[in-house]
């Protein structure tokens, strides 16, 4: 390949088929060529688990368009054509390695060479079952003809198997912006330029990839390019699910809420309401305005404006009451959309009347296992110091700033409220929370759980972090365990166990060294929950850029 920088993925193979070129000249052994069935069978594996992260990112995009199509329509179109290029292109690959082992022994049909798996998948016979794996005359018969100066360009060529790769990609850069990351990772791996020889001649890209090249490696370097398809598969895919999510609004909370269609029902009548869920985002509040009116045309509060206290996405409003009647006020919500600053006009009427009893969640309408979960009761009329209260299947006990409840099994739990009432215990109501385990945190590292990430930042980080995302809760939960999965220099994968978070001295020593473009895989997390239990994490797939 003539000029520019080759991506390190090239460098690579173009290194081993120069090594391989000098060991075949002086006719090595055979166990050369055997090591070939260890990189080979790496890089299937590598590229059926890319397979299999695909199949559940399509299946989450496909959830997600049937719950919502104008959202997510043109994304799932483009994602489903994108599957389709990858698929027939593996496809395609295999047929030339299916023709290149059934030329090579006679014993094996086209559809013999194919098998199963252990999992049951059609895959190809796997090149430990080939006997002849220094045969180079098949696959250049196949892939290039006689003449490697003037390559053939029937079906199956590759030539034929160039153009296909050169149309996949200029496919996939369709669905990328042209300054992506993606793009340009593309651009690098499918250059098909010519190169010098030893002789100094000029060859042609399936000259020096193909022509008198054994079967081994042959089959190595398709594999290879397979992996690579599903690779950018999944970089384009995922691109894609996120660009169709840039739009929507961000919310990090949801919580049941009610408006009556009146507060006040006389006996007889009917009690109507509009019940619906809330979204919040306590990561940047909304500016929440209350007076006796609100102006339409000037988007003002008029008359004396109520102090609004925003916590967490939340407002809080408290009136004082000094008698009993119809009350009414209006409001404003200024919330940053994603189009920008946008208002949502509200009002409020209440009736004031005999005493209640209000019980109410500080963070949503459910208790969770192993953290301290804060309630406030309240009962009108009544002081602090005369309320008591219990809780089915825990315990509460009062705290600075009201009550605190503690839960250990999944369910129910009923918050059961009394009061002491001119010198008599009376009961003032109850109210029922689900109670429920704490969500399973994100294993991240450097504030990524996947993609592509800076080298020197990922060099720099000191371990795996335990993310709670859209947890209102202020929990810490430590990683205990992982395993760091890396590919050798010589194509084969390793993995390195750590106990604990951080990483180990050998981890940090090949972090170091990493090139760009090489992917590292951290699977096998486990996490210590406030409860102890022990939780598996989801694995970490970085590429380091």
């Amino acid at each position: 390949m003539a000029g520019g920088k080759l991506p390190p993925r090239q460098k690579m193979i173009g290194m081993m088929y120069l090594v391989l070129t000098a060991l075949l000249a002086m006719n090595v052994s055979k166990d050369i060529l055997n090591a070939f069935v260890t990189v080979n069978s790496g890089l299937e594996n590598t590229k059926n688990n890319f397979k299999d992260k695909n199949e559940d990112q399509y299946t989450r995009f496909s959830n997600q368009y049937a719950e919502n199509k104008e959202k997510f329509g043109d994304g799932w179109a483009k994602a489903q054509k994108v599957q389709k290029l990858a698929d027939e292109l593996v496809t395609y690959i295999d047929d030339i390695k299916v023709k290149i082992i059934a030329g090579i022994q006679p014993e094996y049909t086209e559809e013999t060479a194919r098998g199963k798996n252990q999992f049951g998948i059609d895959t190809i016979l796997d090149l430990k079952y080939v006997k002849v794996k220094d045969n180079y005359l098949i696959p250049t018969q196949i892939l290039v003809g006689s003449e490697p100066a003037n390559p053939k360009t029937d079906e199956y060529s590759a030539m034929d198997l160039m153009s296909k790769l050169t149309v996949f990609k200029n496919e996939l850069k369709t669905f990328v912006p042209k300054d992506s990351p993606i793009q340009t990772s593309l651009e690098e791996t499918y250059k098909f330029e010519e190169r010098r020889a030893a002789g100094g001649n000029m060859e042609n890209w399936p000259s020096w990839n193909f022509y008198g090249v054994p079967c081994a490696a042959t089959i190595t370097l398709l594999t290879k390019m397979q992996t690579d398809v599903r690779a950018f598969e999944s970089d384009v895919v995922k691109y894609l699910f996120g660009s169709a999510d840039e739009l929507t609004y961000k919310f990090t909370g949801l919580a049941p809420a009610i408006i009556p269609n009146s507060n006040y029902v006389i006996a007889g009548d009917t009690f109507s309401a509009k019940v619906f869920l809330a979204a919040f985002d306590t990561t940047m509040s909304p500016e929440i305005l209350l007076g006796e009116g609100y102006d339409s045309t000037t988007k003002k509060i008029t008359g004396e404006e109520i102090p609004i206290n925003v916590v967490k996405g939340n407002g809080y409003i408290k009136i004082p009451t000094r008698s009993q009647g119809l009350f009414s006020y209006k409001g404003v919500i200024n919330f940053k959309g994603p189009k920008g600053m946008e208002q949502y006009p509200y009002s409020i009427d209440y009736q004031v009347a005999a005493p209640s009893t209000t019980i109410s969640a500080t963070a949503m309408n459910v208790f969770y296992i192993g953290v301290p979960n804060p309630v406030d009761i309240s009962a009108s009329g009544v002081p602090k110091d005369k309320i008591s209260a219990s809780v089915s299947g825990g315990s509460i006990s009062k705290a600075k700033d009201g009550w605190v409840v503690n839960v250990k099994t999944p369910g129910k739990a009923v918050v059961s409220v009394s009061a002491e009432i001119d010198g008599n215990r009376q009961k003032m109501g109850s109210m029922e929370f689900r109670v429920k385990r704490i969500p399973t945190p994100i294993a991240e590292i450097g504030g990524k759980s996947s993609g592509a990430i800076p080298r020197g930042k990922l060099a720099g980080t000191s371990g795996i972090i335990a993310q709670m995302e859209n947890f209102e809760f202020d929990v810490r939960v430590v990683v205990s365990s992982f395993k760091f999965v890396y590919t050798q220099a010589n194509g084969l994968s390793k993995e390195i166990p750590v106990k604990g978070p951080k990483f180990s001295d050998q981890v940090r020593g090949i972090l170091r060294q990493i090139k760009p473009g090489s992917r590292v895989t951290f699977e096998d997390i486990k996490a210590t929950m406030p409860d102890g239990e022990q939780r598996k994490l989801g694995s970490i797939v970085l590429k380091a850029v």
